[in-house]
């Protein structure tokens, strides 16, 4: 009887904490709910989730008070949860904006129905209003801000794909607001940066990202001055320079201009161009043109060779020519850079994950350089120059790989130069500048003026590929309500504005700009695959030779049949049946070693997910049969222990 109320005291007791727990965990959840809106415990490894001290910077140096308009249409939430988090996390950032601000930053809220007055205002703001149903209403998710002085910008459309850059967008567009006059940069190209007939004439992408920062002034061919107030000049994929417009740039730079300059061996996006660019210009081309420029500046490069590695060579498939199939093969032109492969302590490239290029040429230092080259952008040893000839015109992956030799040396795809650079005109102003002033006192003058050193250390970034900047190796493009708009995929574009933001001085954004990307290869399965593919390769190539040699065998001693007349002996016609049944045989193994070429790489990840879906749950089961024996144990020892 005393056994049974005491196991029935300790049934009810275990169930009143249970009872207990619950509530308590749902009070501590409402409590946090209420008390802790504003923290977070972010345990991603770059910290996404966190405000980066580049929001914090420029949080801190607001002079002015910004007034953010947050439109959410609730309609939304009856698409799904996704749209409905997403809305939240962006209220979230909001309000940790207008804490962080002091004052500065002031939010308003609106939900658009339609055709209310706060749909008006959504639409006067500039935000982008999507189809909801068939009654033509729209919905809208999005944000605007106003500065003092009532300028104007906005996020049309705060798709959820961004969400990963959503700190970004937001820190750009307060920062616009906080700044509304754009620095002067002056763009020479004859890339087509601002579209073609063939586009419609769409400028790229990199375009519109860089009018979000910066005043552009393209140039014109027949230019022969820079704009003045500029500040940054980008030199990207030009073929001809005027020696009047060469001569301007030179001085910019030796008197303390900026500049970011593309010297790229073969430009492939001139292809872009289509058939009016006519025949594409031969390789070297866009080196020579800037190449009086760096020889001045203490830097060469091997004109028309661009750098080959395997280590981060792209995979393509491609028709192999002796048997016509589609296989996959590492195109050393074509290379997407990852981990190790950018300078972490210099602020333009440290907060880099993933920069594609097409055929980038390299840079070294002059043996007389009195600068210093500083590397940016880089490969592994696995690395080699080759002749930009032999992608020119119809390149082929695989003899291109067959001829790859590498030569356990490092490439600089992209450096600063720092330093006092000289003029590359030491005699000064070029004789037709000096003829074509009116009068003698103007030719003194321009003379005069001339800098045949600079006073002061360079401000110069050098990148080795401009068609990084091309919309296709750095970004998937969507049509939202109209706009086009870009998903990153690299960080291309990233790089590019931290370079021009860094020479001008300016660090609010540059260690802003790549966070959200994040990539995580799986460097097993990628190395595996690696050593599969060149295992198969080579063994398909011996394959090949094999099939060849006997192709060739039977149709010389066929060739001879025909030609003389002979017929074949009963040996010569056993012969050739031999070899279409070893040919049979050869091409079953190069089947089979093909089909085995992704086996270790598929059984690696079979295992990987069933580790990832059945660890966790068999970890909780053991523990809790684990816990189960613990306690009957102890339960078992007490009752011994009562008994005696």
């Amino acid at each position: 009887m005393w056994d049974r109320l005491r196991n029935a005291d300790r049934q009810a007791l275990a169930w009143a904490t249970i009872g207990l727990a619950i509530v308590f965990f749902l009070s501590l959840n409402a409590l946090s709910n209420a008390v802790l809106t504003s923290t977070r415990l972010d345990l991603t490894q770059d910290r996404l989730f966190t405000l980066s001290d580049g929001t914090r910077d420029v949080l801190a140096s607001l002079e002015e008070p910004i007034d953010l308009r947050f439109y959410y249409s609730e309609r939304f939430d009856e698409i799904g949860p996704n749209i409905a988090r997403h809305s939240d996390r962006v209220r979230e950032l909001l309000d940790e904006y207008e804490r962080l601000s002091n004052g500065m930053i002031r939010i308003e809220v609106f939900d658009p129905q339609p055709f209310s007055t706060e749909e008006d205002l959504a639409v006067s703001d500039g935000l982008q209003g999507l189809p909801f149903d068939q009654s033509g209403a729209r919905a809208y998710f999005g944000v605007s801000g106003t500065n003092s002085t009532d300028d104007l910008d906005a996020i049309g459309y705060l798709a959820p794909e961004r969400s990963p850059f959503l700190e970004y967008d937001l820190t750009r567009l307060i920062s616009n607001l906080a700044q509304p006059e754009k620095p002067v940069v002056a763009l020479l190209t004859d890339l087509p940066f601002q579209g073609t007939q063939f586009d419609n004439f769409k400028p790229w992408l990199i375009v519109d990202g860089m009018r979000q920062f910066f005043d552009v002034k393209f140039l014109d061919k027949d230019t022969t001055k820079l704009p003045e107030g500029t500040e940054v000049l980008v030199i990207a994929g030009v073929h001809t320079i005027t020696d009047e417009l060469l001569y301007d740039m030179d001085q910019f730079a030796v008197n303390g201009g900026r500049v970011l300059a593309f010297a790229d061996p073969y430009a492939e996006s001139m292809a872009l161009l289509g058939p009016a660019a006519g025949q594409l210009p031969p390789p070297g081309v866009g080196q020579a043109a800037i190449e009086p420029l760096l020889n001045a500046w203490g830097v060469t490069v091997v004109r028309g060779d661009f750098v080959a590695n395997l280590d981060d060579a792209v995979r393509v498939g491609f028709p192999n020519p002796e048997t016509g199939q589609q296989v996959a093969v590492d195109y050393v032109a074509w290379l997407t850079l990852q981990g190790d492969r950018f300078a972490n302590e210099d602020p333009v490239a440290s907060q880099l994950q993933r920069i594609v290029v097409s055929s980038s040429g390299a840079f070294m230092p002059a043996e007389d350089a009195e600068t210093q080259l500083e590397p940016l952008i880089f490969t592994t040893p696995t690395s080699d120059l080759m002749s930009a000839f032999e992608i020119a015109q119809q390149p082929n992956p695989i003899s291109l790989l067959d001829r790859f030799e590498p030569q356990d040396t490092v490439y600089n795809l992209a450096a600063r130069v720092t330093g006092k650079i000289k003029s590359a005109f030491p005699d000064g102003p070029p004789e037709k500048m000096i003829e074509a002033q009116e009068g003698a006192a103007a030719a003194d003058v321009l003379r005069a003026a001339h800098k045949s050193a600079a006073e002061t250390d360079a401000s110069i970034i050098l990148v080795g590929d401009v068609d990084m900047l091309a919309n296709q190796n750095w970004a998937q493009v969507q049509e939202v309500a109209g706009e086009q708009g870009a998903i990153p995929t690299a960080n291309n574009a990233d790089f590019f504005i931290n370079a021009i933001d860094n020479l001008r001085g300016s660090q609010g954004l540059v260690g802003l700009r790549g966070r959200g990307f994040s990539i995580r290869p799986f460097e097993v399965i990628e190395e595996m695959r690696a050593d599969a593919d060149n295992q198969f390769r080579s063994k398909e190539q011996e394959l090949l030779t094999r099939i060849t040699e006997m192709d060739e065998t039977i149709e010389r001693l066929q060739r001879e049949e025909q030609t003389t007349g002979v017929i074949l002996t009963a040996k010569q016609q056993e012969e050739i049946d031999n070899f279409r049944l070893e040919m049979l045989d050869l091409r079953k193994e190069l089947r089979d070693v093909q089909r085995s070429l992704r086996e270790d790489v598929e059984s690696l990840e079979r295992r990987v997910r069933v580790f990832n879906i059945w660890a966790v749950p068999l970890v909780i089961a053991v523990l809790a049969i684990l816990l189960a024996v613990v306690r009957r144990i102890r339960r078992s020892r007490y009752h011994r222990a009562v008994l005696h």
